[in-house]
């Protein structure tokens, strides 16, 4: 991977970890009719429980899966543009054809985590 990739995707990584709520759009659902956070005394908003907090860690990893989808396509992407300007030269087309095979590995393991956590999830649960 390049410089580059890597250096955006630490950004990304990092940006959606400091913006934490806020940027997830997470906090007490005042449209109920319920108090304000004004009248609450509350000082800051985030989970105040422990279900409060999976869905925080629920929302993290569904954005996290949703920016390794786009920046896997965009090395596909990549990948293709490097291949059609090879220009026959055997090694840029190799070059290519490993990249093409690396972004699908590493999505159908993506794919995998996603349902693995379903299965566990299905394991764990009591009829």
């Amino acid at each position: 991977m390049s410089k580059i990739a890597k250096l955006s995707f630490t950004v990304s990584i990092l940006g959606l970890l400091l913006s934490g709520n806020v940027a997830l759009g997470v906090g007490p659902d005042l449209s109920a009719g319920g108090p304000s956070i004004a009248d609450t005394g509350i000082s800051s908003v985030g989970p105040t429980n422990v279900s409060g907090l999976v869905d925080v860690i629920r929302n993290v990893v569904k954005w996290v899966y949703v920016i390794f989808f786009i920046i896997a396509v965009l090395f596909i992407l990549f990948a293709a543009f490097t291949y059609l300007t090879a220009g026959g030269d055997s090694e840029k087309v190799a070059k290519a054809k490993n990249q093409i095979i690396y972004a699908a590995v590493a999505i159908a393991v993506a794919l995998l985590a996603v349902g693995v956590e379903l299965i566990v999830k299905d394991l764990l649960k009591t009829s």
